[in-house]
C-alpha cells in the first residue's frame, strides 16, 4: 500500500529545501555578518526561504484533498517545484551577491531581468495555488474531510489577500508605505492564514463536538484572522506603523485574541475527549 504522502514527496522535499537554506543564510550572517553590500540582506533571504519552506509543506498536505487526476495533480506538483526553485535560486544568491533580488538600484541589466522574472514566478505561483484552491472549493462541505475543507475555505481567501499584498510591494517598489506603514508583516500574517484557521480544524476534527458546533469554531475562526489581515492592511494602507494604537489597532488585536480563543477551545474540546480513553 503507498503512503498516503508518496504523491507529494517532490512537495516534502522542497519544503525542507526552503529551511535548509534559510538556516545556511543563518550560518553565513553569523560568520560574515547579516548585511551583504551593496543591498544584500541575510535576514530577508532567511524569512523568505522558511516562510516559502513552510507554504510548500502546508500545500503537500492539503494537496490530496483537492482530488486531481494522477496526470493533472503531476503537472500541477512540476509548475510549482519549477517556480519554486526559481525564486529559492534568485532570493538566496542574488542577496549572497549583495544585490536585492526584487528591486536592485545598483545591479546591472541581468540582475534587473532576474528580478523581473522573480514577479512574474511569483505571479505563477499565486495561479497554481488558485488552482488547487478553486478545486478544494468545488468539493462538497460533507464527509470525514468537512471540517479542513470549511477552514482551508477561509485560509485560501486570506492567502490570496498575502498574494496581493506581495504585488502591493512590488508596484511600491518597496515595503514601506508612508511615514510608517510596513506592509511586510500583512504579507506574512495572510499567508500564515493557510496554518492558523485548519489548525483550529485539525483540534477539532479529534473532538466530540457536533458537525454544526464545530463548524461555528471554524467560521469564528476564520473571520477573526480574516478581520485581523484587514485591520492590519487599513493601518498600514494609512502609512502607520502598527505599534502605534489606535481603533484599528485595539480591533486587529481584539480579533487576534478570538481567534486564539477559538485554538484553546478547538485544543481544549481535542484533549477531554480523549481522557476517558486514557482513564481506560
Amino acid at each position: 500500500m503507498r503512503h498516503p504522502f508518496s504523491e507529494v514527496r517532490p512537495l516534502l522535499w522542497l519544503g525542507i529545501a526552503g529551511m535548509t537554506l534559510a538556516a545556511l543564510s543563518g550560518v553565513v550572517a553569523v560568520v560574515h555578518g547579516a548585511i551583504i553590500l551593496p543591498e544584500g540582506d541575510l535576514t530577508k533571504s532567511m524569512s523568505f526561504d522558511a516562510a516559502v519552506g513552510i507554504y510548500v509543506l502546508t500545500l503537500a498536505l492539503f494537496l490530496p484533498l483537492a482530488e486531481f487526476t494522477p496526470g493533472a495533480r503531476r503537472r500541477w506538483i512540476r509548475f510549482v517545484v519549477g517556480l519554486t526553485c526559481f525564486g529559492y535560486a534568485v532570493e538566496t544568491i542574488q542577496v549572497l551577491r549583495g544585490i536585492d533580488p526584487r528591486f536592485t538600484r545598483v545591479g546591472g541589466a541581468g540582475d534587473q531581468i532576474a528580478g523581473a522574472l522573480f514577479g512574474i514566478s511569483a505571479l505563477g505561483i499565486m495561479t497554481m495555488f488558485i488552482v488547487l484552491a478553486v478545486k478544494l472549493w468545488r468539493r462538497p462541505l460533507k464527509g470525514p474531510d468537512l471540517l479542513f475543507l470549511l477552514a482551508i475555505r477561509y485560509g485560501s481567501i486570506v492567502t490570496v489577500m498575502g498574494f496581493l499584498s506581495g504585488f502591493w510591494m512590488s508596484a511600491l517598489q518597496g515595503r514601506h508605505v508612508g511615514p510608517g506603514g510596513n506592509i511586510l508583516p500583512l504579507h506574512a500574517l495572510c499567508f500564515h492564514a493557510i496554518q492558523a484557521v485548519p489548525l483550529v480544524a485539525l483540534f477539532l476534527s479529534k473532538s466530540n463536538l457536533t458537525d454544526t458546533q464545530a463548524k461555528f469554531w471554524i467560521h469564528l475562526a476564520g473571520l477573526s484572522w480574516l478581520g485581523t489581515c484587514l485591520a492590519v492592511g487599513w493601518q498600514t494602507a494609512m502609512g502607520k506603523p502598527l505599534t502605534q494604537i489606535s481603533g484599528i489597532m485595539v480591533t486587529a488585536f481584539g480579533l487576534a485574541l478570538l481567534w486564539a480563543i477559538c485554538l484553546a477551545k478547538a485544543a481544549l474540546s481535542s484533549r477531554m475527549t480523549r481522557q476517558p480513553a486514557l482513564a481506560r
